[in-house]
Formats: C-alpha cells, sequence, structure tokens
C-alpha cells in the first residue's frame, strides 16, 4: 500500500511531499530487506507477551524466547539507523530491563521515560495497579537531532526573575520531562481502532519533533493501529511501517487516508 501526499494544505501552503509505505510480512523477514543506515528514526511498540490477541501472532513466550526475539529485530532496528538516528522503545518496564544491556551495546543510552495513564480496569487485589508503559531513548552516536525548542513546555514558574530573563533572550519553555501523562486511546479517543493497542499520536509527536525533522524518514517495526505513521504524514514526515496482520494494514491506508483529509493522494 502506498500514500503520497499532495503538496498543498488546507491554507495552501506549500508542504513537503511525503511518501507512506505500508509493508505486509513479518518484522524479521521485511527489515533485511531494507538497506542498512537509511532510517532517521526508529518508533516502535512491539508485543509485550501478554498473550494479547493480534490474529497471526502468539503473544505468549517463555522470557527467554521473548528477549531473544526482540535482540533479533532490534538487530536489524539498528542496522538500518542512521549515523545519526535515534530509537524509542515502547515496552512494560520489566521488559525493557532485560533488553537494555543489549542495546546499551550497541547504542547510546539517552533517557528511560515513562507513559503515564489513567485506568479504571486492571486492578489487582495482591499487587499494585498498572498504569504505566517505559520508554527506552538512545541514539546511534553523538551527532544525533534533537530538537529541544520544538518540543519545548512552558515555563512552570513564568514570574521569576530568571525565568523572565530566559524569556527576554528567546527561550520558550523547558525541554519536556521525561515523564508523559496521556489518557489510553481506546477510553477517549475518536481516533480509536480495531486494534487492541493504540498509542496516543500526540505523545508519539513529541517524539518525532524532538528527533527528526521534515523530509526524514520515520519506521515502526510493529504497525498495528498506525499512529506512528499518522503523526508521521501530519508532520510532514515519511514513513514505513510494517505490520503481519493485513486486516491491520486496512486499517493503516484508510487511516492513513483519512488523515488531513483534503490532501489527495495518487
Amino acid at each position: 500500500y502506498y500514500a503520497r501526499k499532495q503538496v498543498k494544505s488546507r491554507i495552501g501552503k506549500k508542504r513537503m511531499k511525503t511518501t507512506h509505505k505500508i509493508i505486509e510480512g513479518d518484522c524479521l523477514v521485511e527489515l533485511k530487506k531494507i538497506p542498512k543506515e537509511t532510517i532517521d528514526l526508529v518508533l516502535t511498540d512491539p508485543p509485550f507477551n501478554i498473550g494479547k490477541n493480534y490474529g497471526l501472532y502468539k503473544d505468549k513466550m517463555n522470557k527467554e524466547d521473548y528477549i531473544e526475539w526482540c535482540e533479533k529485530w532490534l538487530t536489524e532496528c539498528m542496522r538500518i539507523l542512521k549515523p545519526t538516528g535515534s530509537l524509542y522503545l515502547f515496552n512494560y518496564p520489566e521488559n525493557n530491563a532485560y533488553l537494555m544491556p543489549f542495546l546499551d551495546k550497541h547504542l547510546i543510552f539517552r533517557r528511560w521515560m515513562t507513559w503515564h495513564y489513567p485506568t479504571n480496569t486492571g486492578h489487582s487485589k495482591r499487587n499494585y495497579t498498572r498504569t504505566q508503559h517505559s520508554i527506552l531513548f538512545y541514539t546511534k552516536s553523538e551527532k544525533y537531532t534533537f530538537n529541544r525548542e520544538a518540543v519545548a513546555q512552558p515555563y512552570r514558574n513564568p514570574t521569576d526573575k530568571r525565568i523572565k530573563e530566559l524569556i527576554k533572550n528567546g527561550k520558550n519553555g523547558t525541554a519536556p520531562y521525561d515523564v508523559f501523562h496521556f489518557n489510553i486511546v481506546k477510553n477517549v479517543s475518536k481516533e480509536k481502532t480495531a486494534h487492541p493497542c493504540q498509542l496516543p499520536k500526540e505523545l508519539l509527536k513529541i517524539f518525532i519533533k524532538a528527533s527528526t525533522n521534515e523530509g526524514d524518514v520515520i519506521l515502526d517495526a510493529f504497525a498495528g493501529s498506525f499512529s506512528t505513521a499518522a503523526a508521521a504524514k501530519e508532520l510532514d514526515r515519511n514513513s514505513i511501517s510494517i505490520e503481519i496482520n493485513p486486516k491491520y494494514c486496512k486499517i493503516g491506508t484508510e487511516r492513513l487516508l483519512n488523515t488531513n483529509p483534503l490532501n489527495a493522494f495518487v
């Protein structure tokens, strides 16, 4: 499936032409077909090994097999990253903790971040309620894109004398904190799809704006609901999405067609 965005936006402003490619297949196979060092950002949310029903994939392995499987596709993701590229990996903290030693051997660790979400389900009588996903941020080298001003948050104490001076000198805020508060998409969003797991598009936009520029290429190895591709399209970035289930590929195509609907596709 291919979707190409025309260059005129709703207000007539010229926009960069972007391409959004959907690859139906197993990422372990399809990633190998992508030339090395051609991707600016890998932003992905793999299965968490908790028994979710994804149709064509059994999301339940023993711990050792799951970690080994993750290391295989992560190896390919690292291969295709440009020297200036970045990787953001969503997962449960207990999985990312096992993956960090492997990633540390090949990439440069930047931050362990948290997506916190309120929930009314999943409460346990013998444990604490889970309300977070962890996000690992790595770069391939010391020379990497980070557009701080594009994602700056307003200063929390703008009347402080020192902050006033920073604002006077052109600073528009502080870099985002490493905990992000977004609601679960399936509970509140009109953009929710049939996919059982869907990331908030606005959360993904933060990472895309910070770690890429217009025209860069973003890869999602587990496209699922195609939130990454939709966010990339809205921000004038190119995207490559890999998804094993044809049902979700169709959802992704429809979603991309409806993202900025006044932009025609050819």
